[in-house]
């Protein structure tokens, strides 16, 4: 199918389809539905046969209980204009991968495009009830652009109650129960860890937790920014540690500054700000604790994986590339990050 389609021979790709799920009635997978409605669409074929195979799609979508084609079919349909089903597929994914934006951020789609407030707010919310390692900042500023959009819209549409109502729901959204950032000046490498209740541990290698931690940007030399978020916490003692990955006898850190934020953007906002004494391999634990937090469920197990950081993801010429693993020994400057 994908060497038809590259070659655009969308009528093969329609006669193979029909006749496969013809004769093979039991093989028959989800995505062949939205495959078949789409070559139908190519082909200019009627649009009650696209809309007749998208829904079928739909149907064996939520048959199957399998994200990736719920995801799928709802994106189709979408894109095809029937915002019906849609938002029900999405809503039964997003109960199934918590963790994963792409549903949230269809949800924002859809209310955007129906004008939806409550579907915008609960869409929302979700999505910055998390943090997104190496791209934080942009999935904020995106969802903020999103509702005030919308928000805008209700008000063209004499619905400023429920724009009011929105927009006062993005903020309550935008806190975060907690916020640590590390930052320093000179030529260093350092690791924010952080150690949360229940035995769940945030760092680089393994930037978010099933509590709702996130390293949300490592940095080093040129970038000397550590960043860790958990917009919706469990109540409990949270243990920073920073270790120090190399620090360069020549430019050896200074400043080292560790700034933490509970209840940000809440009338209960606390800050503090200690100067860190970076010494040897690891410096603390600092011990933070939390009350009224508000997360209340954990988050499926993620199998953790290299992440290249947002700040670093296209380095300049002549700068480490990020792909590359970083040095372990103490007081040697890594190739990379």
């Amino acid at each position: 199918m994908r060497l038809l389609n590259a070659n655009k021979k969308h009528a093969d790709v329609q006669a193979a389809l029909t006749a496969y799920m013809q004769n093979r009635p039991k093989m028959i997978q989800p995505w062949m539905y939205d495959a078949l409605a789409q070559s139908i669409k190519l082909n200019r074929g009627r649009e009650e046969d696209v809309k007749l195979y998208l829904g079928y799609a739909a149907d064996a979508a939520k048959i199957s209980k399998n994200p990736t084609y719920l995801v799928s079919a709802a994106d189709m349909l979408f894109l095809n204009g029937d915002y019906g089903r849609v938002g029900p597929l999405l809503d039964e994914a997003m109960v199934m991968v918590p963790h994963e934006a792409n549903p949230m951020i269809m949800s924002l789609n859809l209310a955007l495009k129906t004008k939806d407030p409550k579907r915008m707010a609960d869409s929302a919310e979700k999505l910055l009830a998390l943090g997104w390692p190496g791209q934080d900042d942009r999935v904020r500023g995106d969802t903020r652009r999103m509702v005030e959009a919308l928000a805008k819209s209700l008000r063209e549409g004499d619905r400023s109650h429920e724009a009011d109502e929105l927009l006062n729901h993005l903020a309550e959204s935008e806190a975060r129960d907690i916020y640590i950032r590390l930052t320093w000046q000179g030529d260093a490498g350092f690791d924010l860890v952080v150690d949360e209740p229940f035995e769940a541990t945030a760092r680089y290698s393994a930037p978010r937790t099933v509590l709702g931690g996130s390293i949300i940007k490592s940095g080093y030399g040129k970038h000397p920014e550590d960043v860790y978020v958990c917009p919706r916490a469990f109540d409990g003692e949270y243990g920073i540690r920073i270790q120090t990955l190399y620090n360069n006898p020549e430019k050896p850190a200074s400043n080292v500054t560790l700034e933490i934020i509970l209840h940000e953007g809440t009338a209960q906002e606390s800050k503090e700000k200690r100067v860190i004494t970076a010494k040897g391999d690891e410096t603390g634990p600092i011990v933070v604790k939390l009350a009224g937090g508000r997360r209340k469920t954990t988050l499926p197990f993620i199998t953790p994986r290299f992440v290249v950081p947002h700040q670093m993801a296209d380095p300049k010429p002549g700068t480490p590339k990020a792909k590359d693993a970083p040095s372990q020994a103490k007081g040697n400057k890594p190739e990379s990050r």
